[in-house]
């Protein structure tokens, strides 16, 4: 009897391997559920689409597309030219410049 294994040890491992398959299963067929209601173009899943948005870092507008006042509110009114020192190494930028023309930084 040494080294045999229990009666019920069998079972209990066929039915807990069913249950892990059958939990990642289920997640798996939620995900894909997830990203067809996010992907679709329809207006159905709109809250849904701003809360996944956010979350993974999509861009999320601040105006509703269906007002075009509020599009024209959140644009600046005129981009003025401007010149000014680039705050890595002080050389003239211009509103024309997006990195600088001396030491290559970013400034947009």
């Amino acid at each position: 009897m040494a080294g045999e294994e229990p009666l019920y040890g069998s079972a209990v491992h066929w039915i807990g391997t069913f249950i892990a398959v059958s939990v990642v299963l289920a997640i798996v067929i939620g995900m894909i559920a997830v990203v067809r209601m996010t992907a679709d173009d329809s207006e159905k899943h709109r809250e849904l689409k701003k809360y996944f948005e956010a979350l993974f870092g999509g861009a999320v507008s601040p105006y509703d597309p269906e007002k075009p006042s509020d599009r024209t509110a959140a644009e600046p009114a005129s981009a003025e030219p401007f010149e000014e020192d680039c705050p890595a190494c002080g050389a003239a930028a211009t509103h024309r410049d997006e990195h600088c023309p001396s030491c290559g930084l970013r400034l947009f």
